[in-house]
């Protein structure tokens, strides 16, 4: 089956509905020939649309009159009408009062474009959220975007400290999750189209990025933005974040004077965007730094000075000389992931604060110096699918480094060769896994990542199965 537009005589018996929040962009950009306004709910809509959220009982003890007006502010709008009712659902008399007092109240935040009803609706409900940590973990969400992966919130959530008093990377997993479910089942996230991800409804996104702009806190740049002048220094000073996702940046300045900022992220369309050497040379604070997509040949020597970078992304780069990131002694995050790298430097053996390292689709990766791992003692997860397949090979790194990592907990890895496996090939701690022992020549396979607690092993084997009893025990362990 073929899916796109129909092209030729095909197209007279199909119909292409579009929708968007801005008609210009089907007059215009989509040259619509025909456009129409979807207007919203009528009241009764409205109210069984509610109930049907909120549960019958709005319809008891004392709740009607509220619970209708309650529904009156929501404008008529769906999103708004089940983010508020999911909120107060079998919550008592007072909470009902107490919201409609706040939907009374307009917005605090500079909510441009975006329907009062709406902002109220969220605002509210991202007020009641039950502690800073699920606060801040929306607000990171909305400025991540859509479809985010559950691997990239957890790489922002540990770099920038978002959950007090956890310091495992394996219990930074629990607390989120645990906080993204609360956030589904508040309404102020969805699922996504794979169980790795998770999504956020467009105005619910745009009514975050507000919220966290408040004080000039937050710059945030998006695809339909333009940048052609950097704002002024005063302004820079206080910026705590700045998220640049595909915007329009003429140039980049030789530094920028941001040293409040504790996370700087740029995905960028332009292949010859290049990072200034001195760029985040007075970022003292910056903890999470995420660079996707940049030819990063040299990389800017001023990342050396980030002493206190926690977290560091550089997914689907070029990079060559990477050594002097063992400068780096606090990070903890580390990711290459599909970056066209060769080397893995001796010297992120000095890393010895990394907990988590990804490696994955780092197809060129072709040397891993002996001892580099056995002196990441504090490694939890190691992510090196699609990767690496030169194990035991003179000067290279060895499998038997890897059983000196007593924390790992999380192991995705290629071994082309079932006579490499050391004697019991075993980790205490492991809880998810992805390891292939392929021996055949061709072998189709996807290295396709399942985030909940993943256990696989698939086998080619030349050797008897037998062979394997005493290598991998902590399979049957596990």
């Amino acid at each position: 089956m073929e899916v796109g537009i129909p092209l030729g005589d095909e197209d007279q018996l199909c119909t292409i509905l579009l929708t968007s929040r801005n008609s210009n962009v089907l007059k215009k950009d989509m040259d619509a020939k025909k456009s129409f306004a979807i207007g919203v709910l009528e009241h009764k809509e409205v109210w069984d649309f509610f109930k049907k959220i909120a549960g019958d009982d709005v319809e008891t003890h004392g709740l009607p009159s509220i619970a209708i007006e309650v529904a009156k502010r929501c404008g008529g709008l769906p999103i708004a009408i089940r983010t508020l009712a999911m909120s107060l659902k079998n919550e008592p008399l007072f909470a009902w009062e107490d919201a409609l007092q706040q939907l009374n109240r307009p917005p605090s935040s500079n909510f441009e474009g975006i329907p009062v009803a709406v902002c109220s609706s969220i605002e509210w409900s991202y007020d009641r959220l039950p502690s800073e940590e699920h606060k801040q973990t929306f607000l990171l969400c909305g400025l991540m975007g859509h479809n985010v992966l559950f691997d990239d919130l957890l790489m922002y959530a540990k770099g920038l400290g978002l959950f007090h008093g956890i310091n495992t990377v394996e219990k930074t997993w629990i607390r989120l999750l645990t906080v993204v479910s609360h956030l589904k089942a508040s309404c102020l996230l969805v699922d996504s189209y794979s169980n790795q991800r998770f999504d956020m409804h467009d105005l619910i996104c745009d009514v975050a990025i507000s919220i966290a702009s408040k004080g000039n806190h937050v710059f945030a740049l998006r695809a339909q933005d333009f940048l052609k002048d950097w704002p002024n220094g005063d302004i820079m000073k206080r910026w705590d974040i700045i998220s640049l996702q595909n915007a329009k940046i003429s140039m980049l300045p030789d530094h920028l004077r941001c040293s409040k900022l504790v996370c700087f992220e740029m995905l960028s369309e332009d292949p010859s965007m290049k990072i200034p050497a001195n760029f985040v040379k007075e970022m003292k604070n910056l903890k999470v730094l995420y660079l996707p997509g940049m030819n990063l040949s040299p990389l800017p020597s001023s990342i050396s000075l980030l002493a206190n970078l926690g977290t560091l992304c550089l997914i689907d780069c070029v990079l060559r000389d990477i050594a002097f990131l063992r400068e780096l002694k606090n990070l903890e995050i580390l990711s290459f992931q599909m970056s066209k790298i060769e080397m893995l430097p001796e010297e992120i053996g000095q890393l010895t604060e990394l907990k988590w390292l990804g490696l994955i689709d780092c197809s060129q990766l072709k040397r891993i110096p002996p001892g580099v791992f056995c002196k990441l003692s504090r490694l939890e997860e190691l992510y090196m699918g699609n990767s690496f397949n030169e194990w035991e090979a003179e000067g290279h790194s060895s499998l038997a480094e890897l059983k000196a990592l007593s924390r790992l907990s999380a192991l995705e890895i290629y071994i082309p060769n079932a006579k490499i496996i050391p004697k019991d090939f075993s980790f205490a701690k492991l809880q998810k896994y992805i390891i292939f022992i392929r021996e055949a020549l061709h072998w189709d396979w996807n290295w396709g990542r399942v985030r909940e607690y993943s256990r696989t092993l698939k086998l080619s084997l030349h050797t008897s199965i037998s062979f394997l009893n005493n290598r991998v025990s902590f399979i049957e362990e596990s």
